[in-house]
């Protein structure tokens, strides 16, 4: 009886080795999660912006999202990563970043957590882009009484192991061509590296960044090229960030300053942009008109 007592012990005891070794097997050769950044392309012949980031946890953060008729690549996105957007991060109120943010923010089928944007009055909008009375109304009407989180300079938003800091704001002060150089800039940090994201800056908001207490903070590894390649931010700004990876949210007749005569037949400034990266040695330039892209972050 007691010899019949230890054997079963003595299964028992094998049995769980055997579950904990299946088990470590199982976690062992599972994928390892990894935080990953998408730019999305354009489904117009409209310049866009939007990107995507996942946690290695699989929450979703989206920065801009593009014109409203980009809206439905972004709704199939999201619901294919379950329908819920735990940050949304708006850098300007111009109706190629936020256009699709606008389709989307209302629709009952999608959850979005956070919406964070550094937003100025509707009245100063109106007054210093007249031309822009649509979209600025559009913006205005979508976003409603939603409660907008809109973070200072130098603020650290947490999600999982990603940072989120924040090196501008709105800057009402500068009406130069206002609503581009009011872009929010948010500087994304992981283990592995950085990301700047510039939004549409210009000259004004270049030169702001560069004499403000966080040009520190500019170095990145990858750049968001701003306002789509051409008359954004300024050589010494890009100098400054140094980037070894440009993210050129850009259509294909701007990447060839095409305005449909050919190569470098138009007025835009993507050209020059294009030697200054080839200047800083830039080892790869992710096109967005070429594919959606994914990079492991």
């Amino acid at each position: 009886m007691e010899n019949k007592s230890k054997t079963i012990k003595k299964i028992i005891i094998a049995v769980i080795v055997l579950i904990l070794l299946l088990l470590c097997i199982s976690i062992m050769i599972q994928p390892f999660n990894k935080a990953t950044l998408t730019q999305f392309g354009p489904t117009t012949d409209r310049q866009m912006m939007g990107y995507s980031i996942k946690t290695k946890n699989n929450k979703l953060i989206m920065i801009d999202g593009g014109n409203i008729k980009d809206a439905e690549q972004l709704k199939q996105y999201i619901k294919q990563n379950g329908s819920k957007v735990d940050a949304w991060f708006l850098t300007h109120i111009h109706t190629d970043h936020v256009g699709a943010f606008t389709q989307i923010i209302n629709d009952e089928e999608i959850k979005i957590e956070k919406i964070y944007a550094s937003i100025c009055d509707k009245q100063w909008y109106e007054q210093n882009e007249p031309s822009r009375q649509e979209d600025i109304a559009s913006f205005f009407t979508a976003i409603g009484d939603k409660k907008i989180e809109e973070p200072q300079v130098a603020d650290c938003i947490i999600i999982d192991n990603i940072q989120f800091k924040i090196l501008k704001t709105k800057n009402p002060e500068i009406t130069d061509n206002a609503i581009n150089n009011s872009s929010m800039v948010i500087k994304v940090k992981t283990p592995k590296t950085s990301i700047l994201f510039l939004g549409d800056i210009g000259i004004e908001a270049s030169n702001k960044l560069l004499q403000g207490n966080m040009k520190e903070e500019l170095r990145s590894d990858i750049v968001q090229v701003a306002h789509h390649g051409q008359a954004g931010a300024t050589e010494e700004l890009y100098k400054e960030i140094n980037p070894k990876i440009c993210l050129w949210p850009t259509i294909k007749w701007l990447w060839d300053n095409d305005i449909g005569t050919g190569e470098n037949s138009g007025p835009w400034k993507t050209m020059e942009t294009r030697e200054w990266m080839e200047r800083l040695e830039v080892q790869k330039n992710y096109l967005a008109f070429e594919n959606q892209v994914v990079l492991d972050i």
